[in-house]
């Protein structure tokens, strides 16, 4: 057997065991598997955006909740202050009006602290549901995809014992290719899914181009290694 005999025939393997794991793969069980697995994994990336905003949003909420602790104190001395000096019979007027004008400059700032305070934790409240409703629908997309999977084990349990066997047919043939014919076909590989072709009535089996008399009669003669001037793949006759 020729060394391309022994090529064409690892191709003719290598897609048989690339059909057989595409039709293990092609199963109801299967692509209910993938499509519940990508549900997963998208309701993961939505929780996990959840937290990250939650916990940009606490740290929001503590900060807020310590600069309306400072204003509160301040708040407190300055009507302090306002009292002594209703008392004091040598404050001015104009002092009192500074000292109430301050005191509703604060607070304006600690009633709009308390609406960005009031708007934060509402938000929280909003988003901590949708967290619980998407941990609802992971949990169920879970249940789901542990049942189809048992499924799909299942199947591939009764596909492997050919596969195996295959697989092994493969290492066995390409032991009987020379190392840089088998280099040429993988690289072939890349870009081919039958990097050998079969000459049929002159033309090439990948491209279908016509061959010229001079390369047919190569190919024919089989000593040595032809490629398709077209395509680039291996010639076979």
């Amino acid at each position: 057997m020729s060394q391309l005999d022994c090529l064409w025939e690892y191709q003719q393997t290598e897609l048989e065991l690339a059909k057989l794991k595409k039709d293990m793969k092609s199963s109801a069980a299967y692509q209910k598997r993938g499509k519940l697995y990508k549900l997963l994994v998208e309701q993961q990336e939505i929780i996990n955006g959840y937290e990250t905003e939650i916990k940009e949003h606490t740290e929001q909420i503590a900060s807020m909740e310590s600069q309306l602790n400072s204003l509160l104190h301040d708040y407190d001395l300055e009507n302090s202050e306002l009292e002594i000096m209703q008392n004091d019979d040598e404050s001015t007027a104009e002092e009192l009006t500074e000292a109430r004008k301050s005191i509703e400059k604060l607070v304006g700032r600690i009633n709009g602290l308390n609406r960005e305070l009031s708007k934060l934790i509402a938000w929280c409240d909003e988003i901590s549901d949708s967290v619980t409703k998407t941990y609802a629908k992971a949990s169920r997309a879970k249940r789901d995809y542990d049942a189809v999977r048992t499924v799909c084990d299942a199947e591939k349990d009764s596909f492997m014992p050919k596969i195996d066997a295959l697989t092994k047919q493969l290492e066995q043939q390409e032991a009987k290719i020379p190392p840089e014919l088998m280099n040429r076909y993988k690289s072939l590989k890349k870009n081919y899914l039958t990097p050998i072709a079969k000459v049929i009535n002159g033309q090439c089996g990948g491209c279908y181009m016509m061959l010229s008399s001079v390369q047919e009669k190569k190919v024919a003669a089989g000593n040595q290694i032809i490629q398709c001037e077209n395509c680039g793949r291996l010639l076979f006759m």
